[in-house]
């Protein structure tokens, strides 16, 4: 074996990362052609190639255009040395039917999805505009289209850690818009089983046929381990209008947690949804827990601002979760609503300082018999109208606020009064400084 003196070793060490190949641009147009070298003179002609082609520290450049593609990565990036699939404004990904999706990230990490137009795909059982199933780490989709997903469970975005040993892991989903399209029975934008540290911020989900956003665990049909589910993460600052379910009785949640753990809601905007925000457990043995929803604003859903817990004694738990500083703003107009504040199979959690005003003759909570543990504290209630409101706890029903101080021993700290907001019924939560005088 050669030997090197310890100087020219040294200088081989310091030598190694200049020796890396370097990042290529890869260039897709659809005036390119396959058969050509990929630069910005001779592009390629589709994106599949192009994504064949790219290695680690690659970019794939997409011109404006439409593109007839099922669009699947067979390589991953290495750290610092993403490979990244961007699109010039008005490149487009659509295709006619079928089960396949788009856009297909299996088992594969380091990679960034940017800018794309997705879209006019019918699928007859399942399919999303971008998926990505499996393991891996440092995956980002971002400022992406997708609409007219059409069929069942035909999604936006689905991420789906199904792997029991190695969990998907740094997943950012980062202002994308998803619009008309058909997830149900599924939802638009959903996070499922395996998933350990994810962020989903500055999303536009609107006009979808059930759930916006979900964040789930508890599911072997996705995970074989069903105790993996999807945690540590943060949704924040997303924005999601009109998701409505068209079976059951319509209760899709503008955004649902749905047996994760360790999930901080946060700064979302939800209006015009069966209900605003749901954290439950559907899955029997499931728990929902160390959930933080806080300084959100739900107005004008149908049938509740928000509902916490399994929705009976045989589903899941909800169960060591905060909920603090949300404005909720007349969530109850639908004839079969239940309350601005709905809690369910439910133990042990903690709603402090949040905003409840409902409409005239709607209860502002409702609190089943199996629900324990759960402290109210500090809250502001109103509801228009000559009658008191209504407070319903365990079975119990009380009007107006102090009664239900009295009765429930809940919310001491907790005042009746309108918040002065700006214009509340346009969407305009700017706070004024002095609230209205209490009429109770």
């Amino acid at each position: 074996m050669r030997h090197f003196p310890p100087c020219i070793f040294h200088i081989l060490v310091l030598l190694i990362p200049l020796l890396e190949v370097p990042a290529a641009q890869i260039f897709v147009s659809p005036a390119g052609d396959d058969s050509d070298d990929g630069s910005l003179s001779a592009p390629l002609k589709s994106i599949q190639e192009g994504c064949d082609r790219a290695k680690p520290g690659d970019t794939i450049h997409v011109a404006r255009g439409v593109y007839r593609e099922h669009i699947e990565f067979n390589e991953s990036g290495e750290p610092d040395r993403f490979i990244t699939l961007q699109a010039d404004d008005g490149a487009v990904i659509e295709s006619g039917s079928g089960t396949r999706d788009l856009i297909q990230i299996y088992d594969q990490s380091y990679i960034r999805v940017i800018g794309f137009e997705i879209r006019d795909h019918k699928s007859p059982k399942e399919a999303s505009g971008i998926r990505i199933e499996g393991s891996g780490s440092n995956i980002e989709i971002r400022n992406n289209t997708i609409h007219e997903i059409r069929g069942k469970n035909a999604m936006g975005i689905t991420v789906y850690g199904t792997s029991s040993e190695i969990p998907l892991s740094k997943i950012i989903i980062d202002g994308n818009t998803i619009h008309h399209c058909d997830p149900a029975k599924s939802e638009a934008l959903t996070l499922n089983g395996n998933i350990d540290g994810f962020e989903v911020t500055n999303n536009h989900i609107h006009d979808v046929n059930n759930i916006g956003i979900d964040f789930i665990g508890g599911e072997d049909s996705i995970v074989e381990d069903a105790s993996k589910v999807a945690r540590n993460g943060l949704c924040a600052r997303n924005r999601v209008f009109r998701a409505r379910s068209g079976y059951g009785g319509g209760y899709a949640a503008g955004i649902y947690v749905d047996g994760a753990h360790n999930i901080v809601i946060e700064e979302n905007v939800v209006s015009g949804c069966d209900l605003g925000i749901e954290v439950g457990a559907e899955n029997q043995g499931s728990e929902a827990v160390g959930i933080i929803v806080r300084n959100n604003t739900l107005y004008a859903n149908d049938k509740a601002a928000i509902v916490v817990g399994g929705y009976s004694s045989k589903t899941g738990i909800v169960r060591d979760c905060t909920f603090e500083g949300n404005v909720c703003y007349r969530n109850t107009g639908h004839k079969d609503a239940t309350a601005e504040l709905w809690i369910q199979h439910a133990i042990g959690n903690t709603f402090k300082g949040n905003v409840f005003v409902g409409n005239a003759m709607k209860q502002l909570v409702y609190a089943e018999p199996d629900s324990d543990k759960n402290v109210l504290t500090g809250n502001t209630w109103h509801s228009p109208g000559p009658e008191s409101p209504v407070y319903a706890w365990r079975g119990k029903e009380f009007r107006g606020l102090a009664a239900f101080q009295r009765g429930s021993g809940q919310d001491k700290g907790g005042v009746f009064q309108l918040p002065g907001f700006h214009d509340p019924d346009a969407g305009d939560f700017t706070r004024i400084e002095k609230p209205l005088p209490s009429d109770q």
